[in-house]
């Protein structure tokens, strides 16, 4: 049987993919095909801190709960001092008691990177919860441990992590409604989808559509979601890099910037190679 070009090119991009991963710190990474099915990855599981990429499962978890009913999108959540933490986001700077929609807060935390926000949709999902969503997900290794800014919780080493197979896997569930609800996936799609900063946006034209939570740390660099190549070609990838000297995003960067030439290569082409 003759060698088909669609594993070579596969096989290429996987190559440098796993190149760029090896040239500094420690560096993996996973990608889904979300149209073939097909699958690459390097060093997929291996344990990171996921920084505030943890706040994908946080997500899900306030999404499940509102279409339980146990929770509304509108509801009104009203943060005082006694809920504001450092960091990043904007709700720990605000000089009075603010009045704010559920949806606005976990938009948010995934916009910003509001680490107020994100310790109020802990509260309100529930740590327990959260957990429970990913083992049910068959993610055993992506663990929400600590509130945002918990330095005693960091100390004891209670950090939060996963690795760069299950955030890819999780980002593939939501997106393709494995175990997940319609409306859940819609809603955590769009809130996603809100524009940030991070590797994504580093590595990615501009305008091309994703939906993502980046996550940074001294040394440490992560990015999880769904990227459009074209609209019917999207593909899931989750990048993790840790004990990264310099500016860690542009390590993880470079991996985002690669893989989506290679995907939008494939979204145009045929399976011989011609567009």
């Amino acid at each position: 049987m003759s060698e088909r070009s669609l594993d070579i090119i596969w096989a290429k991009m996987a190559g440098e993919l796993e190149e760029i991963c090896s040239e500094t710190g420690v560096m993996g990474y996973s990608i889904h095909d979300l149209k073939t099915g097909r699958k690459a990855g390097f060093r997929e599981d291996v344990l990171f801190p996921t920084a505030s990429t943890i706040k994908i499962p946080i997500l899900l978890g306030i999404a499940l709960r509102v279409h339980r009913g146990e929770l509304d999108w509108a509801q009104r959540v009203t943060v005082e001092d006694k809920d504001k933490v450092g960091g990043s986001g904007v709700l720990g700077h605000f000089a009075y008691k603010a009045d704010l929609a559920l949806r606005d807060v976990a938009g948010l935390m995934i916009c910003v990177s509001d680490n107020t926000a994100t310790n109020i949709c802990i509260d309100l999902a529930t740590m327990d919860f959260v957990n429970k969503t990913m083992k049910s997900l068959g993610l055993k290794h992506t663990m929400l441990r600590r509130k945002m800014m918990d330095i005693e919780a960091a100390r004891r080493g209670d950090e939060n992590v996963s690795t760069p197979g299950e955030l890819c896997a999780l980002v593939s569930k939501i997106y393709e409604r494995d175990g997940i609800p319609d409306a859940v996936a819609e809603d955590v799609l769009s809130i996603l989808s809100l524009p940030k900063s991070g590797p994504f946006t580093l590595g990615l034209p501009e305008g091309v559509k994703r939906a993502n939570k980046p996550g940074g740390l001294g040394n440490l660099s992560v990015d999880a979601g769904i990227i459009w190549p074209t609209q019917d070609r999207p593909f899931a990838l989750a990048v993790c890099g840790s004990f990264l000297p310099g500016e860690p995003e542009q390590a993880t960067a470079e991996v985002v910037r690669t893989a989506f030439g290679y995907m939008k290569l494939l979204a145009e082409c045929t399976e011989l190679g011609r567009s």
